[in-house]
């Protein structure tokens, strides 16, 4: 296990080694051209990156954010940039599913020519993704007029009756946005915000509780009842291939019976009988310990039982630092976590 977390921790110094040396190229490069660039041109006039105002949150309690670019006749064939959002209302998920580097909920729409390197870091509240799109391979390919981005972001807040929560997502000041030509020079640009409307009208997403022990369910068992499920929850899609509804395939968790409870795990909610529900702890591996969270005890490898960290509502844990990640899943002083999952 020891040689795991080594691993898993050199493997997350590695790409933030690398994050970094991506980044500070290009703000080097574009700190040498502005010297000697001319005076910024009006607006209109000069390219744009631009993330939309009032994207509304779906009934899953969902919202598409968007980060759209427009050339204005200039060529762009890198971008730097973070994205700022109201850690309050909204919640980002960096589940990594195939390990590749790139959170889930991070979807590029960019030439395949294009490299993308992200970086999302809980502690950094002025900026807590970011991301670096560039072309290494001359000759260099340039941005197309289109959405480069978008971001999936859950809603975690509830606005009182008849109102309306306006929650802020735009671009952050670490590192500062910026763009490149072709050349490396830096391009004068304009960068705007913009925000997600949250309205009492929200459906709140839902998940199975614990089931009852029923020995040798059968193959055409009905799924559980659901329960309201903690504000920020991204809920999984009810499916013949997810019997129990808590966000993992039937296959995936396999007909064996972990906590022994007479469930099998493809129809248990609660798969190691921990109280808290597979659907939070997701299919991750926090600690590297080889146990994925929804059957590990003590997902974070911290010595503290999950239910302890829990709280008194294992429905809705707790986070304690509100740093977006539950106690139990939370892994002190680790800058990237690649294999987080709820």
């Amino acid at each position: 296990m020891m040689n795991l977390k080594i691993q898993t921790a050199i493997v997350s110094m590695y790409r933030l080694l690398i994050f970094a040396a991506l980044a500070g190229g290009i703000i080097l490069l574009a700190e040498v051209d502005r010297v000697f660039q001319s005076p910024q041109r009006s607006p209109g006039t000069v390219p744009s990156l631009e993330i939309p105002t009032q994207i509304a949150v779906d009934s899953q309690g969902l919202a598409a954010v968007p980060v759209q670019f427009a050339a204005s006749g200039t060529s762009v064939a890198a971008a730097l940039f973070s994205i700022d959002y109201d850690e309050q209302c909204l919640l980002f998920d960096p589940i990594d599913t195939n390990l590749d580097g790139t959170p889930d909920n991070l979807l590029f729409n960019v030439p395949s020519q294009f490299t993308v390197s992200t970086f999302f870091d809980t502690l950094n509240t002025s900026g807590e993704l970011q991301v670096v799109i560039v072309d290494y391979s001359p000759p260099y390919s340039v941005f197309p007029d289109q959405t480069l981005l978008t971001i999936r972001l859950a809603a975690r807040c509830t606005p009182a009756q008849g109102e309306t929560i306006t929650a802020r997502v735009g671009f952050g000041n670490a590192p500062l946005p910026s763009l490149s030509s072709p050349s490396g020079s830096s391009v004068k640009a304009t960068f705007v915000d913009g925000s997600v409307s949250i309205g009492d009208n929200l459906s709140l997403p839902t998940l199975a509780p614990t089931a009852t022990s029923t020995p040798n369910p059968a193959a055409t068992q009905t799924p559980v009842p659901t329960a309201t499920a903690p504000n920020g929850t991204i809920p999984p899609t009810p499916d013949s291939s997810d019997a129990d509804v808590d966000g993992l395939l039937s296959r995936e968790e396999g007909a064996s019976d972990w906590d022994g409870d007479g469930i099998s795990n493809d129809f248990d909610a609660d798969d190691d009988n921990d109280g808290i529900p597979t659907l939070l702890e997701g299919r991750g591996d926090v600690d590297g310990g080889g146990v994925p969270n929804f059957l590990d005890l003590d997902s974070n490898g911290n010595g503290i039982s999950d239910r302890t960290e829990a709280g008194e509502n294992p429905l809705r844990p707790v986070d304690r630092d509100g740093n977006g990640i539950f106690d139990f899943l939370d892994v002190p002083m680790r800058l990237y976590l690649p294999h987080i999952a709820r």
